[in-house]
């Protein structure tokens, strides 16, 4: 998966202490393709023709056994769980159980384990057709949110719909619906899971997104975390992460999260997201794998993929010393990251459009400014002595545009979902 962040964040943390890093994916304008650790590049089939892909991940360790696989998306997390028996025969995994990963990826098996370990979440229905849909909504109260149910062999990565008013529902349900399409194998997997659930809306989200990341290990104390806050998203009601900015962790949230993977089974990378709400954090999502802005957690001392790298060698004394070594980290030093080509391009067509006033605009500049000059921003693809990653980055947001008019300026110029 070398177009996401996480994937390149790991080569980046593995290739700086010396360890070779293989590379698989199709497509030039993937900016992990291109990082100066990336040791080697070769091509493999995408996830979504799944058999095929999974041949040749299978193929591929045959031939080159003793590789360490690790998920860098919802897909793998599944798949490699799913078929960690043949995987495990050819690669070094750090793996737990099928059924502990597709409780923290299906979001509803992932809330009733919350609501046995005491973590608060959202309110949330998980319906079964559109009249059970409006009867969820109108007890939850408009607006709500129509949102997939999981990203597990999702064709179109889709983060959701607003629905502002009662009768606009049915049309959005089938819009939802037809717009979602996902992998044959998905119902045997989890049936009824293309099926979207509804939400409340907070609009709080917005801007105020709280994420605690870290690794948890097998063992009782093997646990370490850094927390930080969504402050610009795109699209703004249900998008993907623009900016963040460091933030304190929450001892009560961690416990929470240590609790829920005990209780599960559960052990690796993690990031978890809350909506702050009347002073309780709810949680919204967890990510059981690499995960987006996972960057800003290896800036900030805390070397996730060479984590996993140890536990998947068997190395747990080295483990557990590297998690003791980075427990302590002295917060509130002002650090921030952003997509810094993302957010100027967003700036500037939302200008354009409207959608953004000059005063705002000129806000998230003096932010970005500011940052950088306390050498305090990191950018998520273009790194001091690896900028390659970050040209691909601003290379494919143009293909994007040029190739997807209508859905640039829907997303981004327009910011809606």
């Amino acid at each position: 998966m070398p177009a996401y962040g996480g994937t390149l964040a790991a080569a980046r943390c593995l290739g700086r202490r010396g360890i070779p890093v293989t590379m698989a994916g199709d497509g030039a304008l993937v900016p992990a393709r291109w990082s100066r650790h990336v040791t080697r590049w070769l091509r493999c089939p995408p996830i979504g023709k799944l058999d095929r892909f999974l041949d040749w991940l299978l193929a591929f360790g045959e031939r080159e056994p003793g590789h360490v696989l690790y998920p860098t998306s919802d897909d793998l997390a599944w798949l490699i769980a799913d078929r960690a028996r043949e995987l495990g025969k050819v690669y070094r995994l750090y793996q737990p159980g099928v059924d502990a990963v597709l409780r923290l990826l299906d979001k509803k098996a992932l809330y009733e384990a919350c609501a046995r370990v005491g973590v608060d979440t959202v309110p949330t229905d998980f319906p079964v057709g559109v009249e059970q849909a409006l009867s969820a909504a109108r007890d939850l109260g408009f607006p709500i949110l129509l949102k997939p149910r999981t990203q597990v062999l999702s064709a179109t990565r889709a983060k959701g719909r607003f629905v502002e008013r009662a009768d606009e529902l049915a049309e959005c349900y089938a819009g939802f619906l037809a717009y979602n399409r996902y992998g044959a194998a998905l119902s045997r997997v989890l049936p009824n899971a293309d099926l979207p659930m509804v939400q409340v809306f907070r609009p709080q989200a917005n801007d105020g997104i709280y994420s605690i990341a870290g690794f948890i290990g097998r063992g009782t104390e093997d646990v370490a975390a850094r927390a930080s806050r969504k402050i610009l998203q795109r699209p703004r009601r249900l998008g993907v992460g623009v900016c963040y900015e460091e933030a304190p962790v929450d001892a009560a949230a961690l416990a929470g999260v240590v609790r829920l993977c005990r209780a599960v089974g559960y052990f690796g990378v993690f990031e978890a997201e809350y909506v702050p709400e009347a002073g309780r954090l709810q949680l919204i999502d967890f990510n059981p794998r690499f995960y987006g802005q996972m960057g800003f957690e290896i800036a900030r001392d805390m070397p996730l993929a060479y984590m996993s790298w140890l536990g998947a060698l068997g190395e747990e004394e080295a483990l557990a010393r590297t998690l003791s070594d980075v427990r302590d980290w002295p917060e509130g030093r002002g650090y921030a990251y952003c997509h810094g080509f993302v957010l100027g391009l967003t700036l500037l067509v939302q200008r354009l459009s409207g959608r953004m006033s000059a005063a705002e605009s000129r806000r998230w500049r003096r932010w970005r400014k500011d940052h950088q000059r306390n050498a305090l921003l990191i950018d998520a693809a273009d790194w001091p002595g690896d900028r390659r990653p970050g040209a691909a980055a601003a290379a494919a947001e143009i293909h994007f545009a040029l190739r997807h008019p209508r859905a640039f300026m829907r997303n981004v110029a327009l910011g809606v979902n």
